[in-house]
């Protein structure tokens, strides 16, 4: 008698996060993460300004040791095949006029994430949308609360290209803004690679909601923003709300 075959469980949202790789002139110089949300006509990488542009948002410095800033980014996509099957696709970050195909938040490069348009996209790739709705999820947040953040550290994946959970915690209350800006502050020791990628509070089974009442059940799940950088002596990240991306959207929707 043969034994039954074992089936392979994944987290829906291990789907949604993409590795990234920078390169210039067809030289990689560096990884990232992305996720895509679907509008009505376009699906868009989710990324950060830095990733793309390669560039610190603030001093717009060049990151890269040896001057080079990328003019493309080869994304590792799910395969239309089937799950767990992966195909590499280029998107060219520059127009032939040699401005940027990324759009920026209406107030620019310091709010540190874009949406870059697919382009290179065919029969033979599946993409996963990450939902934004998750953001509204009726779950209280507040510090200290561990969270997910789902990407690529130092370009590492599980199982051909599927993502890691590295987990921290709230490091600043959520609702206040980091240097002025849509932002709050992770607790974790992130690494290069993870630029980009969503951030959710999971619970399992109870959690408490926005008016103090608690739920037992399935779980939750709460969409926080996106993961851009660390101070790395205090391994504190920023994360950017998920207004940022909406309005990223609705910029591109009034435009």
């Amino acid at each position: 008698m043969s034994s039954p075959q074992r089936v392979i469980e994944v987290d829906p949202l291990s789907a949604c996060s993409l590795r990234v790789e920078m390169s210039a002139t067809s030289n990689r110089i560096g990884s990232a993460t992305g996720f895509v949300v679907q509008t009505a006509d376009q699906p868009y990488l989710i990324t950060n300004w830095h990733v793309v542009s390669g560039r610190h948002p603030n001093t717009n410095e060049v990151l890269d040791k040896s001057g080079r800033v990328p003019d493309e980014l080869r994304i590792i996509h799910h395969s239309s095949g089937r799950l767990g099957s992966w195909t590499i696709r280029q998107e060219a970050l520059f127009h032939t006029d040699g401005t940027p195909r990324w759009i920026e938040h209406p107030r620019g490069q310091t709010l540190d994430v874009v949406a870059l348009p697919l382009q290179s996209l065919d029969t033979n790739v599946t993409i996963h949308p990450f939902d934004l709705s998750l953001a509204d999820a009726d779950v209280m947040v507040r510090p200290a609360m561990p969270v997910s953040i789902i990407g690529y550290p130092l370009g590492l994946s599980t199982g051909g290209g599927w993502p890691i959970w590295k987990t921290g915690h709230i490091a600043s209350d959520p609702d206040l803004d980091y240097g002025g800006r849509p932002a709050f502050l992770i607790d974790a020791t992130t690494r290069g690679g993870m630029s980009g990628s969503p951030v959710v509070l999971r619970f399992y089974g109870a959690y408490q909601s926005n008016d103090g009442s608690f739920n037992v059940g399935r779980g939750a799940t709460r969409f926080l923003g996106v993961y851009s950088s660390q101070e790395v002596a205090a391994e504190i990240g920023c994360v950017w709300r998920p207004n940022v991306v909406t309005e990223i959207l609705q910029r591109i929707r009034t435009s």
